[in-house]
């Protein structure tokens, strides 16, 4: 589908909401992109964290899930706004990578207490480095050394700390993240992370769900060489791509403030 430069009203709100968004997500990057964009104060919460938590600092596994966050936020609406093309499951594909990196940080700096946010911590490196692990032994490969020096840092800092290695070991699973980031956010900011996440998902694996529900039908025909077949088209729409980019604008602005309250000394 083109874009129509004659969109509805209700269509052209939406393409400005994305416009926001994308001013947003592309500040948070410049942010990012500074040497003293995400420095956490001496004396913070967060800071301490670090103390505790080095080489594993968990600032750094939080910085590292705001800039991505950030940069799938401001492709999609890069993607939607100016590729010429409303596609059907690509936004919510980047939009599903947006929401997964910025759930983490509210996941991780959640807690109130200090040894909570260290596991987690823990936990979302040692998820990295099992990735890791996997995505090149199941080829073959052996383990790079530079993986095994990780984990084996990770561990030593769960022993130095009390933390249980099996706790650690067992990383963590999206589905958890995402549920507990969404009790995470205000009250009056809740919009169904989970289901978003869950919708989204649908759409970057190719199932036949999102668009049923999601899509909006435009087009159905039987099928010449066999009736029984009904062919029908679907369409996107900037409404429903707005929709769900705000999700993922909400889950990401309260991940900053959250990151940047923690990183404020008192």
């Amino acid at each position: 589908m083109t874009t129509n430069p004659n969109e509805q009203p209700a269509e052209q709100q939406a393409m400005s909401r994305l416009v926001e968004i994308g001013e947003f997500a592309g500040e948070l990057l410049s942010r990012c992109g500074t040497r003293d964009g995400l420095n956490i104060q001496p004396g913070s919460p967060l800071a301490a964290d670090d103390d505790l938590s080095t080489p594993c600092q968990l600032s750094f596994a939080a910085r590292a899930c705001i800039l991505s966050a950030a940069d799938h936020l401001h492709a999609v609406c890069a993607l939607v706004l100016k590729s010429g093309t409303l596609h059907l499951s690509a936004p919510a594909t980047v939009i599903r990578g947006a929401l997964e990196c910025a759930s983490p940080v509210l996941w991780m700096l959640s807690p109130d207490t200090s040894d909570e946010r260290i596991t987690r911590g823990l936990r979302w490196y040692m998820k990295d480095m099992r990735d890791g692990y996997k995505a090149v032994t199941e080829v073959g490969a052996p383990e790079p050394p530079p993986l095994q020096d990780a984990k084996e840092r990770i561990k030593g800092v769960a022993d130095v700390l009390g933390i249980s290695s099996s706790t650690v070991h067992s990383g963590y699973q999206s589905t958890e993240v995402v549920s507990e980031a969404e009790t995470c956010l205000d009250t009056q900011q809740r919009s169904n992370l989970l289901l978003i996440w869950r919708l989204c998902s649908g759409f970057a694996h190719g199932r036949a769900w999102p668009t049923m529900v999601f899509a909006t039908a435009t087009d159905k025909t039987s099928d010449p060489e066999n009736p029984k077949v009904i062919v029908t088209k679907t369409e996107n729409t900037y409404e429903r791509v707005a929709m769900l980019a705000t999700t993922a604008e909400v889950a990401l602005r309260s991940a900053v403030v959250l990151y940047d309250k923690l990183g404020t000394a008192p």
